[in-house]
This record gives C-alpha cells, structure tokens and sequence, in this order.
C-alpha cells in the first residue's frame, strides 16, 4: 500500500503507524470480497442512492482552507474523493480492507489526487493518531463493525480536533409501516436472492447486511447513538434520515470545555 509522505505532510501523521492489520477480521474478509465491485454494487442494491447519500453527508462538511481530515472506513475513498472536490485540504482515508484500499488507491491515481489524499490501513478502534489532530472525521457504515461503538466514537472525538466536526452515514430502518414492511422483504427475500448470480462475495453480503442492521438498530437507535456522542464530546448532534430512514446521517461540532456545559441536545431533521 503506497502512502504520501511529502515534505509538506503533518509530522504527526508521518511519524504514525498503521494497527497491525495481522488478525483478518470479519469485515476485512467480507469486503475483501466485493473490493473490485463495490462502488457499482453498492449503488445497484441500495436503488441508487448510495452516491446521493454520500453527496449529502459531504454537503455538511463546513468548508475550510487548509484543514485536514479523516475518513474512517473509506473503503474505495469515494468520501474522501467527495470531499477533495469541494474543500483544498488534505484527507487520509483509513480503512480495515487491504483489497478495498487497494481499488481506493487506483481510484485516488486516476485523479491525480496522491498528493492530497493518503490512503492507510488500520481499524477505528485504535487509530495510529496523536490527540486532536484532525479538523473534521467522518465515517460511513462503521459501527456494526465494531466491538463497542461507544468506545469508538470515543477514539474518533480523540483525535478531532475542539471546534472541528464530526459526521456519519449509516444504514437505518424506516419508521413509517409500509415502506418497513418493504423494506424487510427486500433484506429478507429480494437482494440474498439477486446477489446469487453476481458473487459469492456479493451474496454473502446480500444475506448478512439485511439481519446486520437490524440487529443494530435495535440495540442502537438514532437517540442513543446521539447520546453516546454527547457523551464524547459533540455536545449538539444533528440527524437527517435519508429515504424514508434507510439511512442516517449524523454530524455535530466537539465542544470546548468552556462550552459543554451549557449546550448539549439533538435534532433530528425529516427529509
């Protein structure tokens, strides 16, 4: 995995070391799998609206000369690209998946772009990062992939910086009845049957991402999620479900110490 370490790269970030990438966790298998397919995939099965998800998630990213931000679980870097097309920063994506930021790599080249976004292996719950160093982190579709999401949104607001953003994208569950009871037969029935003939990598996605977010969306709903951000530091949490609640995105501002005290809440906008 190439990494850019110019002369004008953040010491801090040059002096780091990626987590042992040695254990292969489930996630790094089950996207190892799909790497070479995934944006097209990913689009196809979510009825087109992946790119408009992550659209929307980089719209709230505060535009800002110069800042420096984390992409954790970039996978092909399609957020971090997002985001070097809108602000002049630079972005250093992270990832589990060693095949996955492999396609990120090919995707980042193809842009010209290796010389503002560096692309590097590791996991969101030990990140190879000194304290507040970052301007804005962002992750998408991470938590079910974590032991203890709590303790890793802990570690990202350790590494942002006070006054800089926090953002994510997840999978939701919708509310309203009908599209639910939609929703359920897509998971259960309709994309475990259509990733058949595609891969075995792809229908073994197919099969474990309907049963995956359900199981975390019980355990974590939107209210408690944003609890565990204001437990970490964001003490204002702003949500906006995205195709009816088939996805959510999350973003709020970490506080200063001065400031925590007296502002904490949660928003949650309709869309």
């Amino acid at each position: 995995m190439k990494t850019n370490k110019g002369k004008d790269q953040p010491a801090s970030l040059a002096e780091s070391k990626p987590a042992d990438p040695g254990s292969k966790t489930f996630a790094q298998d089950l996207f190892d799998g799909v790497a070479q397919s995934y944006d097209t995939w990913a689009q196809v099965l979510t009825f087109f609206q992946y790119l408009s998800w992550r659209r929307f998630l980089v719209s709230q990213v505060a535009l800002r000369s110069r800042k420096l931000v984390l992409d954790v679980c970039t996978g092909t870097a399609g957020v971090a690209l997002e985001i070097a097309d809108h602000d002049d920063g630079r972005i250093v994506g992270l990832d589990v998946s060693h095949s996955m930021l492999e396609a990120g790599l090919r995707a980042v080249e193809r842009r010209s772009l290796d010389g503002r976004v560096q692309l590097t292996q590791g996991c969101a719950e030990h990140l190879p990062f000194p304290d507040e160093t970052f301007d804005t982190v962002v992750f998408t579709y991470l938590l079910r992939y974590v032991q203890d999401p709590d303790a890793t949104i802990r570690e990202l607001s350790r590494v942002l910086k006070p006054g800089g953003e926090l953002l994510s994208l997840e999978f939701g569950i919708p509310e309203a009845l009908w599209v639910r009871a939609l929703w359920e037969i897509y998971n259960r029935v309709v994309m475990p049957v259509m990733t058949i003939p595609v891969s075995r990598g792809w229908h073994r996605v197919g099969c474990f991402l309907g049963p995956s977010i359900r199981d975390f969306c019980q355990r974590y709903p939107v209210d408690r999620l944003a609890a565990i951000w204001r437990d970490n530091g964001i003490p204002l949490v702003e949500t906006r479900p995205l195709l009816k609640g088939a996805a959510i995105v999350m973003w709020g501002t970490k506080g200063r110490l001065d400031a925590m005290a007296s502002r904490s809440g949660y928003l949650h906008r309709e869309f």
